[in-house]
């Protein structure tokens, strides 16, 4: 009997000490992302806003990049576009074109032009802001355009509720 109860023991003691621990912060935030958010339309645009004003105040500053079509600024894609370049070709691409005519139209028209952000589609949108030629992007690259895409599904989640 008593070389059951020591064998029991033995047993009890390996099988405790596998476990693996968990780091509970990181499985927490991960339930959070999965946690079904209940946003609506304006608090989307607003985050997209957010985001964007930042990252333009970013190149409409003193921000020092290596020039090139896209750069990542704080884990977000921007893509730059110099409006003298756009050909009709590029017009043709649906919501994006329309926005860059737009752009373009203006910038001959010596109209003053500002941020914008428009839904591309159900689940993506585009936040485009011109680069002032005072900024140190434009003197490098000669770049006059800035587009962020922005997936809805990135923007819910940003949203803190």
């Amino acid at each position: 009997m008593k070389n059951i109860v020591t064998l029991f023991l033995i047993f009890g003691l390996f099988s405790c000490g596998q476990v693996k621990r968990v780091d509970t912060a990181e499985v927490k935030q991960l339930m959070a992302d999965y946690k079904i958010k209940k946003v609506n339309q304006e608090e989307i645009i607003d985050m997209a806003n957010t985001l964007g004003k930042s990252i333009s105040e970013k190149f409409n500053g003193n921000l020092n990049i290596e020039c090139g079509d896209k750069i990542s600024v704080d884990g977000t894609e921007v893509e730059l576009i110099d409006l003298s370049l756009v050909t009709a070709e590029t017009l043709k691409n649906g919501k994006i074109g329309e926005i860059l005519e737009a752009y373009k139209y203006s910038k001959e028209q010596k109209q003053t032009i500002g941020d914008n952000i428009q839904k591309v589609n159900d689940t993506l949108y585009l936040y485009s802001f011109p680069i002032q030629v005072s900024s140190l992007v434009y003197k490098n690259c000669r770049k006059d355009l800035g587009l962020i895409m922005m997936p809805k599904k990135a923007l819910v989640k940003s949203i803190k509720k």
